[in-house]
């Protein structure tokens, strides 16, 4: 119990140094520079591409422009950049580095002392006329860059300054890829070819078929032709712990996951291993990897045409468990921030032993059904909470059921750089006999902190 206190209590520490290190990041200021105390009213600058950052000012000198944008950071752009600088009025000032031969800032070409324009109304400049996409957030700023896909309530957009972001539906204004899209919605079977423009509340899809429909009815946003591996998603995170002296432990914990989404379809990759020694005995070596493929019928209900999984924990007398599952599923919630999905199903499953003892089966082949269900919720914009727990229930030589279960906080240190704490749970109900006698645990408990990658 004292353990347990201890690994709650370091944790704990842990995720509360990123979140002040990453605040403490955000608010530093360069070197030389006069921080602007805060304002209530949100300075706007537009880059010589057209985009259009909401934020404040940070500082000026004649070569540059320093901008701290909620979307972007903080911005450091040369003069060539910057089309254009909007202020609230001319009577706020904006703090500059103290250099002699600065211009007056009144005389800045690049000033705007007007009210800068509704951020309903403007639109970037070169919007419909060049080749980048285009998506404008709720706080007014626009993005030029490659649509990947919106799916799962989530926009996937690649920018050049910001490199690949994730961003909630629900944070996203309006969406104008440039070239024609496949639109995928809850009340219709097949999806949609056309141009497509997402504004506030209403998506049109133009072209042999005209539609209007609200944001709402969406399933995902797919732009023709994406393919490859660019069209990807996944992360992957690694915890290390080493331990020399009296006692020599080693202990390595992996998961990743690897998705390819289109508006009506998920092909998801999972991976799970531990391996742990200690004093040169080996206490833990079991992996898991899972293919899963679902087909979205609308909104709420999916089917799983197949869905396989290899499971090797010699620990647990397990030398090879492959399972093969079909069936279908209901989302209970399916929106930003928020989705929860029950599944369930007949299977097949396969098991080899490690060892057993004498005069029985070294393997078992049974009929099995599953059950499984998978929640996520973000928490805040930098904590995710999810839980995935399966079931599966055999005949009784094969282990009669078992329960797999990951329950995960990540926390998101920077743009690709997550923070992971997971606790697994691996049960089997009546696990094999060794050829020794000796009868495997039921439960097995992993606690794991490691740093994740997302790409």
């Amino acid at each position: 119990m004292k353990v347990h206190r201890v690994a709650v209590v370091t944790i704990w520490l842990l995720l509360t140094w990123a979140a002040s290190a990453s605040e403490s990041d955000a608010a530093a200021a360069s070197p030389g520079e006069v921080k602007v105390p805060t304002m209530n009213h949100a300075d706007v600058l537009v880059t010589a591409e057209g985009e259009r950052f909401v934020g404040r000012i940070i500082a000026e000198t004649p070569g540059t422009v320093v901008f701290e944008s909620k979307v972007a950071g903080r911005l450091t752009l040369s003069r060539a950049q910057v089309r254009e600088l909007q202020r609230q009025s001319a009577s706020e000032p904006v703090s500059v580095l103290p250099l002699t031969n600065q211009p007056p800032l009144g005389t800045n070409p690049l000033s705007t002392f007007s009210s800068p324009t509704s951020t309903n109304a403007w639109l970037p400049p070169s919007l419909g006329h060049d080749n980048p996409d285009w998506i404008q957030l709720k706080s007014g700023s626009w993005l030029s860059g490659r649509f990947k896909y919106l799916q799962d309530r989530t926009v996937e957009f690649d920018n050049d300054e910001l490199d690949e972001q994730s961003f909630r539906l629900k944070d996203i204004r309006q969406i104008r890829p440039a070239e024609p899209a496949w639109v995928r919605f809850d009340d219709r079977e097949e999806p949609v070819f056309g141009t497509v423009v997402l504004s506030n509340g209403v998506v049109s899809v133009g072209g042999a078929e005209e539609l209007t429909s609200p944001r709402d009815r969406v399933l995902g946003i797919t732009p023709a032709g994406s393919k490859g591996i660019s069209y990807w998603s996944g992360n992957l995170s690694v915890g290390l712990s080493l331990q020399s002296g009296n006692n020599r432990i080693t202990t390595l914990s992996t998961s990743a996951e690897l998705a390819r989404r289109t508006p009506n379809t998920d092909l998801v990759f999972d991976y799970l291993g531990n391996y742990s020694e200690a004093n040169g005995i080996q206490n833990a070596n079991n992996q898991r990897a899972s293919l899963t493929y679902d087909v979205r019928l609308d909104r709420h209900w999916f089917v799983r045409p197949g869905s396989i999984e290899y499971y090797h924990d010699p620990v647990a007398n397990i030398s090879l468990r492959g399972t093969a599952m079909v069936g279908g599923g209901y989302y209970i919630f399916d929106r930003s921030g928020l989705t929860w999905n029950v599944a369930a199903g007949p299977a097949a499953q396969y098991t080899r032993f490690e060892q057993v003892e004498t005069g029985q089966s070294e393997s078992a082949t049974t009929p099995a059904a599953f059950v499984s269900t998978s929640f996520k919720v973000d928490i805040s914009r930098r904590l995710t909470l999810s839980e995935k727990l399966q079931s599966i229930f055999t005949k009784e030589e094969a282990g009669q059921y078992t329960h797999h279960s990951v329950t995960s906080l990540e926390f998101k240190i920077k743009r690709h750089l997550d923070l992971d704490v997971s606790f697994v749970w691996e049960y089997l109900h009546k696990p094999a006999m060794e050829s020794n006698g000796d009868l495997p645990q039921n439960s097995d408990f992993y606690l794991t902190l490691g740093l994740g990658l997302r790409f």
